[in-house]
């Protein structure tokens, strides 16, 4: 799904639930526009873009209502420009998809094993990472990159901001990415960040034996009309990242992520360990001062 939009990907979930409606199947319909049975699939599952005629014929075939077609071809349009404002970043092509679905998604589930997830990290912390992770960016993207999950943050605040509930382990407390006052400054933001309504954070305790599976870090988008939009997983590693549509995938990430949430710690006894590691940290900060 590198190529998709959440505009496309939307339009296709339409354009297959008024198909669905008629009683017929892609290859008829295809067959009909003169497109293959391939060709309909992956307009309805928002992997490519029919063209503006093909658009038109296809809301006729199906006799869709002129209300609704005006509709359905603002959505083209909108796909068409995708996300503009993320330009200017110089993103990766598999982060993309990512930073689009993020904007229209109303709850973000994820998992972290090592970092502090991206939509938390403090501005130097987010340098560090990018400068000299297990993806180091090359300098000239650094800033722009940081910049840009900076922009991404701003979906936490404001009007209707999105939920999120992140879950780290307890480890994620003890790398000290960026040196320890960067560190201290990022255990301080995140508890100033978890004292807000929509923000959810849960620790596991480095005791717990349950998540040994849970290899990777990974992401659960979920939005306002799940049955026109199904919910999203995410993941990424070392090469880049990757964007999961399957349904049965996806439902299989939201399971881990319920699993991992029944291990971790409660919200209040994960707040206490956070303000144990940052305490801890302090303390040592003033030994070695």
């Amino acid at each position: 799904m590198a190529g998709t939009s959440a505009q496309l990907r939307r339009l296709g979930a339409e354009l297959r639930r008024l198909r669905e409606a008629t009683g017929r199947t892609q290859g008829d319909v295809g067959a009909a526009l003169g497109r293959t049975h391939a060709t309909l699939v992956n307009w309805e599952r928002g992997k490519s873009k029919p063209s503006k005629s093909d658009l038109v014929c296809l809301l006729a075939e199906l006799r869709v209502p002129a209300e609704l077609r005006k509709g359905l071809e603002r959505l083209r349009e909108d796909a068409t420009r995708g996300p503009s404002q993320w330009a200017t970043y110089g993103l990766p092509g598999w982060l993309r998809p990512l930073v689009s679905f993020e904007e229209d998604a109303v709850r973000i589930e994820t998992f972290e094993p090592v970092l502090v997830p991206g939509l938390l990290q403090t501005e130097d912390y987010a340098r560090a990472v990018h400068a000299g992770g297990r993806r180091k960016v090359a300098p000239e993207h650094v800033e722009k990159w940081v910049a840009a999950r900076m922009q991404r943050q701003r979906r936490l605040s404001g009007v209707a901001p999105v939920v999120l509930h992140a879950v780290i382990s307890e480890a994620v407390l003890r790398l000290e990415v960026g040196g320890r006052a960067v560190f201290v400054r990022q255990l301080e933001s995140l508890l100033d960040a978890i004292a807000a309504d929509n923000i959810t954070l849960q620790v596991v305790a480095e005791a717990e034996d349950g998540y040994s599976d849970v290899a990777s870090n990974f992401t659960v988008l979920h939005f306002d009309e799940p049955d026109a939009d199904p919910p999203l997983g995410y993941f990424d590693g070392p090469l880049g990242g990757n964007m999961i549509s399957d349904e049965g995938d996806v439902a299989r990430l939201a399971r881990m992520f319920d699993d991992v949430c029944q291990l971790a710690l409660s919200e209040a006894d994960s707040t206490e360990a956070l303000t144990a590691a940052l305490k801890e940290l302090r303390k040592k900060g003033k030994t070695h001062a």
